[in-house]
């Protein structure tokens, strides 16, 4: 596909990116009028999601046939800092660049990765840059701006191609600021391939897309949940939520994965006072350093959970067709908060699935009429004993590429048939913790690991947490039960302690 752009209701591929429909609901015209309805709804309530931000007339939303810049910058998501998001997966653009694109990281270059990614895995060449990053609070997009190698480089580079792409992890105010800086400077177009940093924030506010999933959907669609905005409401709401629930979460609005989740059995609370409840909340709230939280999310810790699936996304422009519905993925987790660890192809059931991509598609339809574009997922709770008689709660909208889209997106360039043979996410944490070289993680497992031209094995996705005993892996094999099988091969020296399920 390189040096291609190809579009279609089924397909849309730039470059070494491709997105496939593999559902395709067709929405009636009640349907469609009701997202008219709702998007009217929204702007009324949002009117600076619709507004046009001075960001220049040449740094513009969209994907064009030219070099990209890929940049993966996590500074939109609470506690990125201090999980060290950037330092531990910004590697993992380069999985998604090719030759004559650029790449940067945050931290010191990994030579020895760049070989691996383009002799093993034959994903070209592209130009790794490492901005200077004295203090850690400093966003990978201003690190970027501030350094005189990589905007020389990106600026020369769209010259000579009359524009680039900028191809961030989430389109942040910061990466349409590095875009436009770009363009004034090259004075030609800059692409941003995400929505206008209002939009992205929020559809990646778990309280906004709650209000506005259950208008659109209703309201059970999404779980039993309320906004609050300071401890008095805190407490007043989670008294009412345990007298109605086993189990309660407080969430952080734009936290990803489990960082942001506190959960607790509701019997925590029994006989305490209101005071007793804040002194008990304040506690944990500053034992993990959440600062000045609110607003935050009260919301029932639903179950039994028979599946937590995610549906995979590409919206394009409203011109090129309906959002793209890739698939969907039950993730893998770990542990009482439910870290992330992994995903598989779903095993539910076509009947749920069908409802799943009905939601989805109304969904992406909704963000795509307030002007969304790119990557986004939507992650899903089923909850019940049996799918006959299960619920389907949405729990929240990751307005960026994610830890499924990453390699779902590799899989699509190294292996095309992949979603239709096996396919698997899946962090190894070693017993020990012990760092490993990259070279001696790819010796010792030789036998596991994808090659180009291969049909399965597993590709390591990013190099720094290997020095903490960690390994970030996509695997590819003709079927599932194969690619479980090469899992099982990582995860031999592990003792499961916290309980990482390798089956969905």
């Amino acid at each position: 596909m390189n040096g291609t752009s190809a579009s279609s209701t089924d397909q849309i591929s730039h470059k070494n990116l491709e997105f496939r429909a593999n559902y395709r609901p067709q929405l009636n015209t009640r349907e469609l009028h009701r997202i008219e309805e709702i998007r009217t709804e929204i702007l009324r309530n949002f009117p600076a999601l619709d507004r046009t931000l001075p960001f220049g007339p040449l740094c513009r939303q969209g994907l064009e046939d030219m070099p990209s810049l890929m940049i993966e910058d996590h500074s939109g998501i609470q506690l990125s800092v201090k999980g060290k998001a950037d330092l531990n997966l910004s590697y993992r653009s380069l999985m998604l660049a090719g030759d004559g694109d650029l790449v940067a990281v945050y931290g010191a270059r990994d030579r020895e990765f760049e070989r691996y990614c383009k002799r093993t895995l034959a994903l070209g060449t592209a130009k790794v840059f490492a901005p200077e990053i004295a203090d850690p609070t400093t966003t990978l997009a201003d690190a970027c701006r501030n350094d005189d190698a990589l905007m020389t480089h990106a600026v020369q580079t769209a010259q000579l191609a009359g524009g680039i792409n900028l191809v961030s992890y989430m389109a942040t105010g910061g990466i349409w600021h590095l875009g436009s800086e770009i363009a004034q400077q090259a004075k030609v177009p800059v692409n941003i391939a995400g929505p206008q940093p209002s939009l992205t924030r929020a559809v990646n506010d778990k309280l906004w897309f709650s209000r506005w999933a259950a208008r659109l959907l209703g309201k059970d669609a999404v779980p039993h949940a309320r906004s609050v905005y300071g401890m008095g409401a805190l407490v007043g709401h989670l008294r009412r939520f345990t007298k109605q629930h086993s189990a309660v979460a407080i969430k952080l609005s734009h936290s990803a994965a489990s960082m942001g989740n506190m959960v607790f059995d509701s019997a925590t609370f029994s006989g305490m006072s209101a005071a007793e409840m804040a002194e008990h909340l304040g506690l944990a709230i500053k034992e993990r350093e959440w600062g000045n939280p609110f607003p935050l999310q009260v919301t029932a810790w639903e179950g039994p959970v028979l599946a937590s699936p995610s549906a995979q996304l590409w919206i394009p422009k409203a011109k090129d067709g309906p959002p793209i519905i890739e698939g969907f993925f039950d993730q893998l987790t770990s542990g009482e908060i439910a870290r992330f660890v992994g995903g598989v192809p779903s095993t539910l059931g076509e009947q749920i699935k069908g409802k799943m991509a009905r939601d989805a598609a109304m969904l992406g339809a909704l963000f795509q009429a307030l002007g969304y574009f790119g990557r986004c997922s939507f992650d899903a709770l089923v909850i019940g004993k049996n799918e006959q008689s299960s619920d389907l709660h949405w729990v929240e909208c990751n307005g960026r590429w994610g830890g499924i889209s990453i390699p779902l997106t590799l899989a699509n360039r190294l292996a095309p048939d992949c979603q239709a043979g096996g396919f698997l996410v899946f962090s190894h944490q070693s017993d020990d913790g012990a760092s490993i070289q990259l070279d001696q993680f790819l010796s010792l497992h030789i036998d596991l690991m994808f090659r180009a031209g291969g049909t399965s094995g597993a590709v390591l996705m990013t190099p720094s947490t290997l020095a903490h005993g960690r390994v970030e892996l996509l695997i590819i094999a003709e079927d599932q039960a194969s690619a479980l099988a090469i899992a099982e091969g990582f995860a031999s020296t592990t003792d499961n302690r916290e309980g990482i399920r390798i089956t969905a």
